[in-house]
């Protein structure tokens, strides 16, 4: 059945209002950029009557002049037969700005030449809103982060001092006293109980070490008073005692040396990546290098493990991610980068680097 007038009448006034009052905005322009076309829903968006703007004016003068060089770029571009598509700012009738997407289209005559274009425009100042609101959460979600950091940094330092004070002396006076009490003991006495003095020696002993151990790992004093290079040699010799591990150490410190928040968070990414480098790639060898050049100090640990997929461990989960994770945040708390190089077989470089002196 072939539609009469009435009908295709109906059809085109359909279309019609559906142009004009699509929930985008719709316009056209032509070869000299002028507006020769634009529906109601982008003209009430603007403030200006179709009297104003249609047939009168460029739509490059609608735009903001910090996004005109990327407009005309990219209207040139679509007479020159590419797709525009681009975010840029309108300013309104008012004054003020409105962001939004614009993706446009050429249309072309039999022989190619540019007529005009076909553009949608989207309303983006919610999503503008939302990024900005991100964008500040990320900042203080960052801010955060490096309180949460120099807080773990200030407890450890102050379990250190207590466990030196508190149980440190204690213990101290303890091995004293049971020396003074084995040797003040008689013949017939020491016969008696003189084994179990010297085991309970010993044990005092073996908790004195153990507790200096941990106030070392805690907050190690040779970190304050002689550098960052020293501080991961310790560590080093720590490994080798307490570890199948051999770990080398290279390098010196900048001069003038680093702030003591950058020298903790090295040695405590240094730490970390140690760490997992023994529980979880079973690694035989672990190589620290600290190099520095103007401006830039850069910390590399590297091991001989089993490596991994940097992508897939960082994934929420996975069993030794947290690691990784608390590594990246410790180095940008402090104005660093951390990256990671690794995969299954070859081993795990892990790098941070900050500016430097």
């Amino acid at each position: 059945m072939i539609p009469d007038a009435s009908q295709a009448l109906e059809a085109d006034e359909s279309l019609e209002e559906l142009y004009e009052n699509a929930p985008c905005g719709y316009h056209s322009l032509d070869a000299r950029g002028i507006v020769i076309r634009m529906n109601d829903t982008e003209l009430g968006w603007l403030g200006y009557d179709r009297s104003e703007l249609v047939g009168r004016m460029r739509l490059a003068e609608l735009v903001c002049q910090r996004s005109r060089p990327a407009f005309e770029a990219s209207f040139d571009a679509l007479k020159a037969g590419s797709r525009s598509d681009i975010e840029c700012e309108l300013m309104r009738k008012d004054g003020s700005v409105l962001p939004v997407h614009l993706s446009a289209v050429a249309i072309t005559n039999s022989s190619g030449r540019f007529v005009k274009s076909r553009a949608s425009v989207t309303d983006i100042t919610e999503r503008r809103r939302i990024e900005g609101e991100a964008g500040r959460y990320a900042i203080e979600l960052q801010a955060l982060s490096r309180r949460l950091v120099e807080a773990q940094d200030y407890e450890r330092r102050r379990l250190a001092e207590e466990l030196h004070d508190r149980i440190g002396q204690n213990l101290t006076a303890l091995n004293l006293n049971l020396t003074t009490i084995k040797h003040g003991l008689t013949p017939e006495s020491l016969e008696r109980v003189g084994a179990r003095v010297q085991t309970c020696l010993r044990l005092v002993e073996a908790t004195v070490e153990s507790t200096f151990d941990l106030m070392a790992e805690l907050r190690p004093a040779v970190l304050d008073d002689y550098g960052l290079t020293a501080t991961l040699r310790w560590y080093a010799e720590q490994l080798r005692r307490h570890s199948a591990v051999t770990a080398v150490v290279s390098g010196n410190d900048p001069v003038p040396r680093l702030p003591q928040t950058v020298e903790t968070m090295l040695f405590r990414i240094a730490q970390e990546a140690c760490i997992n480098a023994i529980k979880h790639a079973n690694a035989a060898a672990v190589a620290i290098a600290l190099t520095s050049r103007p401006g830039c100090v850069r910390l590399e640990i590297a091991d001989d493990g089993r490596g991994f997929d940097p992508h897939a461990v960082c994934r929420l989960g996975a069993h030794h991610g947290w690691g990784l994770l608390i590594m990246r945040e410790r180095a940008q708390t402090a104005g660093g980068r951390l990256t990671i190089d690794s995969a299954l077989g070859r081993g795990t470089r892990i790098a941070v680097e900050v500016g430097g002196p």
